[in-house]
C-alpha cells in the first residue's frame, strides 16, 4: 500500500520518467551489445590462428574488420556511459521534486492538524518525519529507481542474448534465479522490521536531542546531565542494535546470491566445455556467454543490494504517510457568517468540554461579556483558564454548549473566520527567525514601516528599534539573546496591536518578567486593549484589579464573577486567592 502511494507520487512526473526510461533502455541495449562484439573479435582471431595452424600457412587476420568492430565497440560503450550518467541526473531531479512535494504535503498537514495532535505527539518525532525520513526517501529513491530499472532491463536483455548463444547454458543460468529470489525475499522480510524500528528509534533520538537542547538550562540547574545522558544512551543503544540488525540481515543477501551464482558457474563451465568440444559453440560465443553470465550476476547482485535501500525507503515512507493520514481538523461547512464589523460581545452558554479519554475540564460554564469589556480569568493551576480561551478561538470543539460572538454561534462559522477576530499575547513569546520588521507585521503582512513604528511607539519599543544598528532590519529569533524576555514580550504586544483584532487574549503575559518590566508591559497592554474586548488570564491578581469583570474559575466552572472590589467584599474564593498572594508579597 505504501509502495503504491509512493509510486503514484513518482508517476506524477511522467515526462521526466519517460526520458529516464528511454536513457536507461538505450544504455542497457548498448551495454548488452558489447560482449557479443567482443566475442566476434575473439572468434575472428581464433579462427585465423586455427586455420593457419591447420593449413600451415601465414596467419591472415582481418585487421580492418577488427578495427571497425573495435571502434563500434568503443562508441557504444561511450554512448552507454553517457546515457547512464544522464539518466542518473534526471532521476535525481525527479527525486528532488518528489521530496519537495512530500515536504509541501507535510507542512500543509501541520497547518491542518488539530491542536490535539500536538498534545499527543513529541515535537522531535514530527521533526524527524519532515527531515530524516524524507531525506531517506530522497537519498534512496534517486539511486534505487535507476539501479532497479537498469538491472531488470539488463537481466531481460542478457537472458535474450544468452538464449541466442546456447539455450542449454541459458537454462542452467536461469535455474539460479528462483533460488536467489526466494532467499532474498526471506531475508528482506526479516530485515524490514529492523528498518522500521531503526526509523522509529531515530525519531526518538531526535525528540530527545530537541528536549535536551531546549531545556539545557533546566538540565544544568538540576545537575541532570548524567540522567539525560543515560536516557539518551539507552535509546541510542536501541538505535545502534536495530541499525546493526537491519544492515546485517540485508547484507546477507548479496553474498548468498553471489554464492548461488558461483554454483551456476561450475555447471555452465562443464556443459559449455562439452558443447565446445562437439563444435556447437565458437570460442567467441563461449567468451561472450561467460561475460554475459558475469554481467547477469551483476544486476542480480545490484537488485539484492538495493533491497536494503527499498526496505529503508518503505520504512521511512510508512512514517511519512502515517503522518499524512492523520485526521485533519474538521473543516465545518459554514452555515453562518460573522458581521463585517465585530463589536466584541461574547457569550458562553453551558459549556462542557473534555480532552480525549479524560474527564470534563469545563463543566456547564456560562458567562456574558459586553463589547469593549476587559475580562480577567483567574483561578488555580488546572482550573481550566487556558482551555477556556482555546475554546473561544475554536482550537477545540465543545462537547456541548454554545459560544456566541456578536450573537452568532462560532460553531457555525469557519474556524479561520473566528480566529481572524482574535489577537493573542501568550506567556511564552514566539518569534520568527527573521527581521524585526517581519515579526511585527506577522499579523498584517502589508503594513508599512510608518505603521510599524507607530505601534512600536505605543508599545514602548521605539527606542529599542532606534538603538539597534539595523533598526527594523535587525535579525531576531526566539533563541537569540539580542532581546530580553521583557523586550520580546513588548514585541509580541506591538505585533498584536498592528494586527488590530477586535478581541484580545492575554495569557499570563507578565508572569515571566520582573516587577519593573511588568509595569512597562502593563502600560503597553492597557493601550493594546483600548476599545477592544479583552480576556486576560492572570497569575498575579494585582495586575487585574481594574478589570471590568473578573471570572473566577475552579474545577472547570465559574465559581464567582464581578469586579475586584465586589469579589473582595464577598470574601470568598477570589478573596482567599488575592489575600494569599498579598501576604506572600509582604513576606518577600
Amino acid at each position: 500500500m505504501r509502495l503504491k502511494r509512493l509510486a503514484r507520487i513518482i508517476a506524477g512526473h511522467k515526462l521526466l520518467l519517460a526520458v529516464v526510461l528511454f536513457l536507461v533502455l538505450l544504455s542497457t541495449i548498448f551495454f548488452i551489445l558489447g560482449p557479443r562484439l567482443l566475442g566476434s573479435i575473439t572468434t575472428e582471431v581464433a579462427t585465423s590462428l586455427i586455420t593457419a595452424a591447420n593449413t600451415q600457412t601465414a596467419i591472415d587476420i582481418n585487421f580492418s574488420l577488427l578495427g571497425r568492430t573495435a571502434l563500434i565497440l568503443l562508441a557504444i560503450y561511450i554512448i552507454s556511459a553517457l546515457a547512464e550518467i544522464a539518466s542518473g541526473i534526471l532521476m535525481a531531479k525527479v527525486s528532488q521534486k518528489v521530496t519537495l512535494e512530500l515536504r509541501a504535503k507535510i507542512v500543509h498537514k501541520i497547518n491542518t492538524l488539530p491542536i490535539s495532535y500536538f498534545d499527543r505527539h513529541k515535537f522531535g518525532d514530527t521533526l524527524a518525519r519532515i527531515t530524516s525520513d524524507v531525506d531517506t526517501i530522497l537519498d534512496n529513491l534517486s539511486q534505487a529507481f535507476t539501479q532497479i530499472l537498469s538491472s531488470v532491463m539488463l537481466v531481460v536483455g542478457i537472458v535474450i542474448m544468452m538464449f541466442s548463444i546456447s539455450w542449454q547454458l541459458a537454462l542452467i543460468a536461469l535455474a539460479t534465479i528462483p533460488i536467489s529470489s526466494i532467499i532474498a525475499a526471506l531475508i528482506a522480510k526479516v530485515s524490514q522490521k529492523y528498518f522500521k524500528a531503526t526509523q522509529d528509534h531515530n525519531a526518538e533520538i531526535t525528540a530527545q536531542a530537541e528536549e535536551i537542547y531546549t531545556g539545557h538550562s533546566v538540565v544544568k540547574a538540576f545537575a541532570a546531565e548524567p540522567l539525560m545522558a543515560q536516557k539518551f544512551q539507552r535509546e541510542n543503544q536501541k538505535l545502534r542494535d536495530n541499525t546493526f540488525k537491519s544492515q546485517f540481515t540485508s547484507g546477507l543477501i548479496f553474498p548468498i546470491v553471489r554464492l548461488v551464482g558461483n554454483f551456476g558457474y561450475v555447471f555452465i563451465a562443464a556443459v559449455g566445455s562439452i558443447l565446445a568440444l562437439d563444435g556447437k559453440l565458437q570460442i567467441g560465443d563461449i567468451q561472450a556467454f561467460i561475460q554475459y553470465i558475469h554481467e547477469f550476476n551483476q544486476p542480480l547482485s545490484t537488485l539484492a543490494q538495493t533491497t536494503s535501500m527499498v526496505q529503508s525507503t518503505l520504512a521511512a515512507s510508512d512514517r511519512v504517510f502515517d503522518f499524512l493520514d492523520e485526521p485533519d481538523e474538521p473543516d465545518n461547512r459554514a452555515t453562518a457568517q460573522l458581521p463585517k464589523t465585530i463589536r466584541g460581545h461574547v457569550e458562553a452558554r453551558d459549556l462542557v468540554f473534555s480532552y480525549p479519554d479524560n474527564p470534563p475540564v469545563i463543566n456547564h460554564l456560562s458567562f456574558r461579556v459586553s463589547a469593549g469589556q476587559k475580562v480577567a480569568i483567574v483561578g488555580p493551576t488546572g482550573a481550566g483558564k487556558t482551555t477556556l480561551v482555546n475554546l473561544l478561538m475554536r482550537f477545540y470543539d465543545l462537547d456541548s454548549g454554545q459560544i456566541l460572538l456578536d450573537s452568532v454561534d462560532i460553531a457555525d462559522v469557519k474556524r479561520a473566520d473566528v480566529r481572524s477576530e482574535f489577537g493573542m499575547v501568550l506567556q511564552q513569546t514566539w518569534l520568527l527567525d527573521d527581521t524585526l520588521r517581519e515579526n511585527l507585521r506577522y499579523g498584517k503582512p502589508n503594513a508599512t514601516d510608518a505603521e510599524i513604528m507607530a505601534v512600536a511607539k505605543a508599545a514602548g519599543i521605539q527606542h529599542l528599534i532606534d538603538d539597534l544598528p539595523r533598526g527594523l532590519s535587525t535579525q531576531v529569533s526566539e533563541e537569540h539573546d539580542i532581546l530580553s524576555a521583557g523586550e520580546k514580550q513588548l514585541l509580541t504586544i506591538a505585533r498584536a496591536m498592528l494586527a488590530d483584532a477586535p478581541i484580545m487574549i492575554l495569557d499570563e503575559a507578565t508572569s515571566n518578567v520582573d516587577t519593573r518590566t511588568e509595569l512597562i508591559i502593563a502600560r503597553a497592554m492597557e493601550k493594546l486593549t483600548q476599545n477592544r474586548t479583552a480576556f486576560i488570564i492572570a497569575h498575579r491578581l494585582s495586575t487585574i484589579r481594574n478589570a471590568d469583570l473578573i471570572l473566577v474559575v475552579n474545577n472547570g466552572d465559574i465559581v464567582e464573577q464581578g469586579t475586584h472590589a465586589q469579589l473582595l467584599k464577598q470574601n470568598g474564593f477570589y478573596a482567599d486567592l488575592y489575600n494569599s498572594q498579598y501576604h506572600d508579597m509582604l513576606k518577600e
